[in-house]
């Protein structure tokens, strides 16, 4: 977030020095500052080994240990090996199959990455479910179709199932059973462990059973395209939990204070999914790739969607039926993106549940609306699946780039955040830095361009000095227009804010233009205007600085040494002026408009623009009226102004309103008019006074009485 130097509510103390030396104007001295304070504005960078509190703070957080998946473009589903507490079963996209991957905490840095080993390759374009047997034997559902395959420990594969559906979306055993959440007929399947005895326990009105969760021995669901969550019940279709505005629930998890739904809402009801999946599902959050069976988002971007994140209470006891009177909360909001995954611990105390999302590789940790942090910032795009490990730590996987990551339960001893790229509008000179926080130390590069590359200085480490409650310093970087920051967090430490003061090359302002209006009157008005002209003028701060105008005026043709200020000590910061002409002599005048960015840049920087009008005429002679004729009741006469036209002739008879007369030629349009009227009837017999008035352009009147005889 940009802001001028208008000191906000968050500068500290260590900057009170400065405040009482620069005024907090607009702007002042042309420098302007970055400011980072609160959860949006941190989020909007990257961070490693750290969380971002929602309180607006960065701290040290969990230890993201990378393995790296091939073969394959990305890893959509995942599941513990219960025989190895550190290891998981990935499933993966284009490139369909089941890897192993056993990743532990690094204990040195640069200690080499793990990769994942392969253990089936199986039909289709992506495994889209994984869950594991009680003899430890695998599952695997692949898409398109309704194949569940079973792996054992030397990767053999056979056909554990096949249902006659199109998709799979969840594998989950209960109760001695497995569920099987399938589409597009919106059907959940119950089969024995030998994948025998299939029954279809909820046939519901919805497309796809994207979600299948149990609670207790109760099952409820997460549907498409409609958003509900269903509860199984002897009844095949069902009973509706809660019905959400959106397009799908994408997951759902419980923990230790009730249920937790992932809600995806998104704006192109038509988009375009994945042809190998299947033509018949266009709003499930696996749609946001392009359409020609890639799962890489790089080459169509994500869809423009949003994500919500609700709770219900269910009571100590878990009861279902509170899900559906009870109020859901919203306990995180997010646009531009889409939640894919949800992990919740119910035997844990406190409602705390990670949330993997697909922008920028974000796991979010949420235990309530008010308690939120960014707990991992993962190098690829997207967040798919989010699995718990044997000794506790969470495995996330990811997509647009097939990578798995163990986030170790162990805080970092070291954690790095990074500012998103900050945008100067302009080359820049970067001045002092100042953080709130423990345990820091800091980094600073600038470049040309939006994306870091060669063009780039190096990082520079910047020494930190503490001043007041703050920790100061100065960038000394090369001019350039983008700036970046790197803080490292040493174990225990926090960054609770950051300012960041610039100043931009200074640009001119542009003055575009000069009107000159000329007193205004309406024809009906019986006297004459107030003597002001109005100087009017568009003009432009392109880089956002605060502006200030002097007005001038000259008489035509004479030198600069003529212009004389209208605006005088008092700078004027409207785009018009109004000039009392009250003692300005009659005469052809020029007026000037000076436009000077001094209240951002000072007097010593600032830039100025000027521009000169058109000629104007000052007028104050009222026109004459001679010649007049009368002729019964038809009068003609000639109105005459020698500053100007006229603009109109209108008599009054007897003390009545003026009437409009009619010019000679049909037109008033020079400075010398005839016109003539005839007295309107009905008209008393005798002798009648009429009064002929003249006005010219600038609303100076002159009148003439003269008598007509009936």
């Amino acid at each position: 977030m940009t802001v001028r130097s208008r000191m906000s509510l968050h500068t500290y103390s260590a900057l009170a020095a400065l405040v009482a030396l620069a005024p907090a104007s607009a702007g002042a001295g042309g420098t302007r500052s970055f400011h980072l304070g609160d959860f949006d504005d941190f989020d909007a960078g990257e961070a490693e080994g750290a969380a971002i509190e929602g309180s607006g703070k960065v701290t040290v957080g969990l230890v993201p240990a990378r393995g790296g998946v091939k073969g394959a473009a990305s890893v959509f589903s995942c599941a513990a090996d219960p025989k190895d507490r550190s290891a998981a079963w990935l499933g993966t996209a284009d490139g369909s199959g089941v890897q192993r991957i056993k990743l532990v905490t690094p204990s040195k840095a640069g200690a080499a990455e793990p990769a994942a080993s392969k253990l089936a390759e199986l039909p289709g374009a992506v495994v889209s479910a994984l869950a594991t047997l009680p003899g430890g034997d695998l599952l695997a559902a692949t898409l398109p179709g309704g194949t569940i395959h079973r792996i054992d420990a030397k990767g053999k594969v056979s056909e554990f199932a096949k249902l006659q559906v199109e998709q799979i979306w969840a594998l989950v055993p209960h109760e001695g059973r497995l569920l099987v959440g399938t589409g597009p007929k919106g059907e959940l399947f119950s089969l024995d462990l030998q994948g025998k005895d299939p029954k279809v326990v909820l046939d519901s009105d919805e497309k796809d059973i994207l979600a299948v969760l149990p609670v207790g021995k109760e099952v409820v669901v997460g549907t498409s395209p409609g958003a509900k969550v269903l509860q199984v019940a002897a009844a095949s279709d069902g009973i509706l939990v809660h019905d959400f505005a959106g397009d799908e629930v994408r997951a759902l998890a419980l923990v230790d204070g009730g249920l937790v739904a992932a809600v995806n809402d998104f704006t192109d009801r038509g988009l375009s999914s994945v042809q190998a999946l299947t033509k018949n599902l266009n709003r499930t959050s696996l749609v946001g790739q392009p359409a020609e069976g890639s799962l890489d988002a790089t080459s169509g971007g994500a869809p423009q969607s949003s994500a919500d994140l609700f709770f219900v209470a269910l009571g100590p006891k878990r009861d279902l039926a509170r899900a559906a009177e009870a109020t859901w909360e919203s306990w995180l909001h997010k646009d531009k993106q889409y939640f894919t995954a949800l992990l919740g611990d119910p035997a844990a105390k406190g409602s705390e549940v990670l949330v993997a999302a697909s922008q920028q590789g974000k796991v979010y940790r949420v235990r309530g609306r008010r308690d939120v942090a960014t707990v991992a910032d993962l190098d690829e795009r997207q967040a798919t699946a989010l699995c718990r490990l044997g000794d506790g730590a969470v495995l996330a996987t990811t997509g647009d780039g097939a990578g798995a990551y163990r986030l170790a339960v162990a805080p970092a001893q070291k954690a790095r955040y990074r500012t998103k790229v900050l945008d100067a509008k302009q080359p820049s000179v970067f001045g002092a830095v100042y953080l709130r926080g423990s345990g820091l130390t800091l980094r600073a590069r600038s470049g040309p361009g939006a994306e870091p590359d060669k063009r780039w200085s190096e990082w520079k480490s910047v020494t930190l000095k503490k001043e007041g409650d703050a920790l100061a310093g100065a960038l000394g970087l090369p001019t350039r227009r983008f700036v970046e920051l790197e803080v490292t967090l040493a174990s225990g430490g926090e960054l609770r804010d950051v300012q960041l003061f610039y100043a931009p090359e200074n640009l001119a302002p542009l003055v575009a233009g000069v009107d000159v209006a000329r007193p205004e009157f309406e024809l009906a008005d019986d006297d004459e205007p107030d003597s002001k002209l109005t100087i009017k003028w568009k003009a432009e701060a392109r880089d956002d600085d605060d502006l200030v105008y002097e007005i001038r005026v000259r008489p035509e043709g004479t030198s600069d040494k003529e212009w004389i200020s209208l605006s005088g000590a008092e700078p004027v910061t409207k785009k018009e002026y109004k000039w009392d002409l009250g003692s300005v002599p009659d005469g052809v005048y020029e007026a000037q408009v000076i436009a000077s960015d001094e209240p951002s840049n000072g007097i010593a920087r600032a830039a100025r623009d000027e521009v000169v009008s058109a000629p104007f005429v000052v007028d104050h002679k009222r026109p004459t009226i001679d010649g007049v004729k009368v002729n019964g009741l038809a009068i003609t006469g000639t109105a005459s102004d020698d500053g100007g036209q006229i603009h109109d002739v209108a008599f009054s008879v007897d003390g009545g309103p003026f009437r409009a007369a009619s010019p000679s030629d049909g037109l008033f349009d020079t400075g010398r008019e005839g016109f003539q009227l005839t007295l309107p009837e009905p008209l008393a017999p005798g002798r009648h006074r009429v009064v002929l008035r003249a006005r010219d352009s600038f609303g100076n009147i002159g009148s003439l009485a003269v008598i007509a005889d009936k």
